[in-house]
């Protein structure tokens, strides 16, 4: 299988992805030059140099098309930045990703709408329009198959921009304090939202109905917090669970740490 990362970032998931399919080979792509030899690193660090390989490449340009299409992947994933990015204050480049979040999820739908890989693996939020994330998925000829669902405590990013995410009709959020309690219990969290995960397959009908269905259980998340997530209503696979400050620390001590004297770089 060949893999196709954009916004490769550190390379952890595709690499994470050729643990698993051990006959598959990944090809990332990344506008940032420390992030592509940082993956480039990790890869040599998991003995996987020879079935990787990073580029550094703008996610809108031309010849980043062009080397898709070459490379003709079967899976394309995503974890690109996705926190709204004000229009009077331009974030950190792995932060902003345009006014609702979706710029770069946006264009690597495009994307794979050019080069019909037979699957896509996104990552979005409940802060970047998430009805407009799967509408767009299923105009491209994509279906939700699954999805995972973390809550999560605002941070650096997000909580930096929390009064102009107020102001977005499509930016999901619940300040209750049982809920941000819950993810934040060190009394640092302000609001709470959703990460989610799913993977898509190529489809010859349009989805008509989970788009809606994930949008209404973020607005009930942003309505009712944690316990909206306990029995949540859609035609697919739903998986939910929290990732509070105390698991945020354990995740950086694991990916900044040192695991079995490979020193493997987030």
């Amino acid at each position: 299988m060949r893999i196709a990362e954009l916004t490769t970032g550190s390379g952890l998931v595709g690499l994470h992805l050729l643990m698993l399919e051990t006959g598959s080979r990944l090809t990332g792509f990344d506008v940032d030059p420390s992030a592509v030899e940082i993956a480039e690193k990790n890869a040599r660090l998991l003995g996987l140099g020879r079935k990787a390989r990073f580029e550094c490449a703008d996610l809108w340009s031309t010849a980043t098309a062009a080397a898709l299409r070459d490379y003709s992947p079967d899976l394309v994933i995503c974890n690109p930045p996705y926190v709204p990015e004000p229009d009077t204050e331009k974030l950190k480049i792995e932060a902003g990703a345009g006014p609702d979040g979706t710029a770069h999820l946006m264009r690597a739908i495009e994307l794979v709408a050019q080069i019909r890989p037979k699957a896509m693996s996104l990552s979005w939020c409940s802060l970047s329009d998430p009805g407009k994330v799967l509408n767009a998925a299923a105009d491209a000829g994509f279906s939700l198959n699954s999805l995972n669902i973390v809550v999560i405590a605002d941070g650096e990013y997000s909580g930096s921009v929390g009064d102009y995410l107020r102001s977005l009709p499509k930016a999901y959020i619940n300040e209750q304090g049982d809920t941000v309690a819950a993810v934040a219990p060190d009394n640092s969290g302000r609001f709470a939202y959703l990460l989610m995960a799913g993977d898509f397959s190529r489809t010859e009908s349009r989805d008509t109905t989970t788009p809606p269905a994930v949008e209404q259980i973020c607005h009930q998340f942003a309505v009712e917090g944690v316990s909206s997530l306990a029995r949540p209503k859609a035609p697919i696979p739903v998986r939910a669970w929290m990732l509070d400050r105390w698991d945020e620390l354990r995740l950086r001590a694991f990916l900044h740490g040192t695991r079995r004297g490979t020193g493997i770089s987030a």
